[in-house]
């Protein structure tokens, strides 16, 4: 335009009236390209965790919405699931995360309806938290937000691609969102770290030896308890016999049964032979069981009828080398009765070599290996 409008006519400040008059056209500034962006202007660092909190909603996915909350300070994320974004149900979910976390000082959301009603801005007045509402499709200025919605999107895909299911995965985000590294975080820590003072627990750490566990040195309430129900030590060793108080039905008896070693100091596995069953019974549970002794019978000498051909034959002597020849002594009376039966102990008679090899003979040869019962009938052990 001003070099078209230099070859034909000129008057002072000709450039800058041409130059004026294009801004000023409202049909050219209508259809005009957007500006190139302007300088970034942060979000002030907080001091501390919860003072900031950054929510927005992603969704649907599935059918189901998602309340996403991330602090600032800690980039702890806090996901509540929902089918209804109204405001009822959008107050609902964050008096929820304000039970578990406190009031924050400060609360940036976007323009949706549900944050802008009188409902919600009371909600937030009457916890004293300051509700910020960023600017309609500038995403930027609710980044932090913004960006772990791009993560937990993603990562769902990544972690339902495996066969999980949605409910699941997002309980496994949630749990190495929250316990690894940040960088944009104070000293690189953990959301975990910096919110709760301590990191999680994960899978990761099953590879490192258990905590031990260690009595505590006050031992003022155990002194007091003791000294007011007078109570008084019960140690039970493995394979003590013991009577264990069962619960059945809102009722309780005792059966009798063996401890089969001791979980703790006063905690105990149970073995229930009547009932085949094992039980974890506390040392107030149980107490000792004592078995009477069954008085042996006392053994009676039997005595029997037995003929003495048949004696004489048992001790491998006929009858004839029994016959006294003739003579004086054959006279005797007591001779004569010598075929009579005659009473003898039932166990001092003897067997011959030839009877006791058909005894032994006749009897079955049992196998000499160590039996048990199958594994499956063995008594689990709780540990």
């Amino acid at each position: 335009m001003r070099s078209v409008a230099h070859s034909n006519v000129y008057w002072p400040g000709i450039d800058e009236q041409i130059s004026q008059c294009v801004r000023s056209c409202v049909e050219c500034s209508r259809v005009a390209k957007t500006n190139s962006k302007t300088n970034l202007e942060s979000w002030p660092s907080p001091k501390k965790p919860w003072q900031r909190i950054h929510a927005d909603y992603a969704g649907p996915v599935n059918g189901n919405y998602y309340l996403i909350v991330v602090d600032a300070f800690s980039k702890w994320p806090e996901v509540v699931s929902t089918k209804r974004i109204t405001t009822s149900a959008t107050v609902a979910m964050f008096r929820e995360i304000f039970a578990r976390n406190g009031f924050p000082e400060t609360l940036v959301i976007d323009n949706g309806m549900q944050f802008t009603s009188e409902k919600f801005e009371a909600f937030c007045s009457n916890r004293g938290v300051l509700h910020l509402k960023t600017p309609p499709y500038h995403p930027q200025s609710n980044g932090l937000a913004e960006r772990f919605v791009d993560t937990f999107k993603r990562g769902l895909r990544k972690i339902t691609a495996g066969g999980e299911a949605l409910d699941e995965a997002i309980d496994t985000l949630l749990l190495c969102y929250r316990s690894i590294p940040c960088r944009s975080a104070p000293e690189e820590k953990s959301p975990a770290e910096l919110l709760l003072g301590r990191n999680l627990r994960t899978g990761m750490d099953l590879l490192k030896p258990p905590t031990l566990f260690y009595k505590q040195t006050d031992f003022k309430q155990e002194d007091q308890f003791n000294r007011k129900h007078g109570t008084k030590a019960r140690n039970y060793d493995a394979k003590d016999l013991v009577w264990a108080k069962v619960h059945r039905n809102n009722t309780w008896s005792w059966e009798p049964g063996r401890v089969l070693g001791r979980i703790g100091r006063v905690i105990y596995n149970v073995w229930l032979p009547a009932k085949r069953d094992l039980v974890r019974s506390h040392a107030n549970q149980l107490k000792k069981r004592y078995e009477s002794e069954k008085p042996r019978a006392p053994v009676t000498q039997q005595t029997s009828q037995i003929p003495l051909n048949i004696l004489l034959e048992s001790c491998g002597v006929s009858k004839s080398s029994t016959t006294e020849p003739e003579g004086p002594m054959s006279a005797n009376p007591k001779s004569a009765q010598s075929s009579k039966p005659m009473e003898v102990p039932h166990q001092t008679h003897t067997r011959s070599p030839r009877t006791l090899t058909q005894q032994q003979s006749s009897q079955l040869r049992q196998s000499s290996r160590v039996r048990r019962p199958p594994v499956r009938y063995e008594p689990y052990h709780l540990f």
